[in-house]
């Protein structure tokens, strides 16, 4: 198998440096050399494993720790096995050191069990004690093949052979011979006998016509006479003469004096409207940048999206991060809420903050729903918001849980700076 160059990194002084990530098995060494033109300050390196799903130091398999490495030499470490997830880690005392992993993938076709072996000019495939003759469509026949080549056609699905003639099939009663003729036609039978009578009626014809048309209504005869004819009716009489006017009676008495009040007049006509005042200044309707921001003693970035809580991230030196303002602890489990959209400031965080999500498969880094700002209002997303050490980070968290959970985690010290994200959804609270 070829040898393949997995990594190559020149890292910082006195920095924890991802490697290589394994996304295979492979067996792998790693070269370093030492390209200062100073003999001091002494250069000393380290080279690790940290495992796949690996949380602390302890679990860690170190290659080569504080070596001392003079001016201008170089060395390569011993060969060694990385499975699928685990990740390499250097780190050196001094800048002017590189480092390059070069590996071969595991190919499981190439276990000695899997490689086609000759016996006397035939190749023999087998797995688990089973024979396999070479097998394709009629089009993939070998042009090479020598007379008595037997292979499996998988369009006709049968065996075949390489004859002088020409390809064969083996088993089927093919063959090359003329087709023999045609024996004579034999007598014919005798007849049957007659099948015995049917007792099924057959079906009613159709009615005849009835008798001849029905004659024609003879005429309505006339309505007799009514009884005689009703008189006349009367004149009406005169009205009578309207009688006299009676004599008008004696006023009674005053009674005493009332105690309900009268009714309220009338309101009075509405006075004549002031006069308007002088308008007042227009207040400011924009944000404008900054300037309005440093006035608030706030920054961009912590203006910049709408959340559900702020977490004010730090870090406890390099053993683990502290989110104070809402929990207490090293490395706390944190609460986020489907669908709703949560903060981490990383003003004080110092250290590359990365959320990641197991899908099932391990823990990766998170692509999606991430936006980061830094504290100018400079926006990055998604992949490009991870590893930041200050600004915000705001993470619009899914509404469906991945399998295997979260976690949040620092990149330069993976073992000790990592936590536990709980997804809590609304159908649950």
């Amino acid at each position: 198998m070829p040898i393949l160059r997995l990594g190559l990194v020149n890292p910082a002084a006195n920095t924890d440096t991802a490697l290589f990530n394994a996304n295979a098995n492979y067996l792998a060494s790693v070269v370093v050399a030492n390209k200062a033109i100073n003999a001091t300050p002494v250069t000393k390196v380290s080279i690790w494993i940290v495992p796949a799903n690996a949380v602390q130091a302890s679990q860690y398999a170190y290659i080569a720790f504080n070596i001392t490495l003079e001016v201008g030499q170089s060395f390569e470490t011993f060969k060694f096995a990385l499975n699928n997830g685990d990740s390499v880690y250097v780190r050196t005392t001094v800048a002017q050191s590189s480092f390059s992993i070069n590996g071969v993938a595991q190919e499981d076709s190439a276990q000695p069990e899997n490689i086609a072996q000759t016996f006397t000019n035939k190749v023999i495939r087998g797995d688990n004690n089973t024979l396999y003759l070479e097998s394709g469509t009629t089009a993939q026949r070998p042009a090479s093949a020598e007379v008595g080549y037997v292979r499996f056609n998988t369009e006709t699905d049968t065996l075949e052979v390489k004859t002088n003639s020409g390809w064969e099939e083996v088993g089927t009663g093919a063959g090359s011979g003329a087709t023999g003729p045609t024996g004579p036609e034999g007598p014919t039978g005798p007849t049957g006998p007659t099948g015995a009578a049917s007792t099924v009626t057959g079906p009613t014809g159709p009615t005849g016509p009835e008798g001849g048309p029905t004659g024609p209504t003879g005429p309505e005869g006339p309505t007799g006479p009514s009884g005689g004819p009703t008189g006349a009716t009367g004149d009406t009489g005169p009205t009578g003469a309207t009688g006299d006017t009676g004599p008008t009676g004696p006023t009674g008495a005053t009674g005493e004096a009332s105690t309900v009040t009268g009714p309220t007049g009338a309101t009075g006509a509405t006075g004549a409207t002031g006069a308007t005042g002088d308008t007042g200044p227009t207040g400011a309707s924009t944000f404008s940048g900054t300037t309005d921001a440093t006035a608030a003693s706030i920054t961009i970035d912590e203006v910049a999206y709408s959340a559900i809580a702020r977490l004010a991230v730090s870090a406890n030196g390099t053993t683990a991060y502290q989110f104070n303002s809402h929990y207490t602890g090293d490395n706390p489990t944190i609460f986020v809420l489907g669908g709703a959209t949560i903060a981490f400031n990383l003003s004080e965080a110092s250290h590359p903050f990365k959320l990641q999500a197991d899908t099932g498969s391990g823990f990766e880094d998170i692509t999606t729903g991430l936006i980061h700002s830094t504290t100018t209002g400079t926006l990055t997303t998604n992949a490009n918001a991870q590893g930041k050490v200050s600004g915000t980070l705001y993470w619009n968290v899914p509404v469906t849980a991945a399998s295997g959970g979260y976690r949040y985690i620092c990149s330069s010290h993976p073992g000790s700076m990592v936590g536990t994200i709980t997804h809590k959804s609304l159908n649950s609270i």
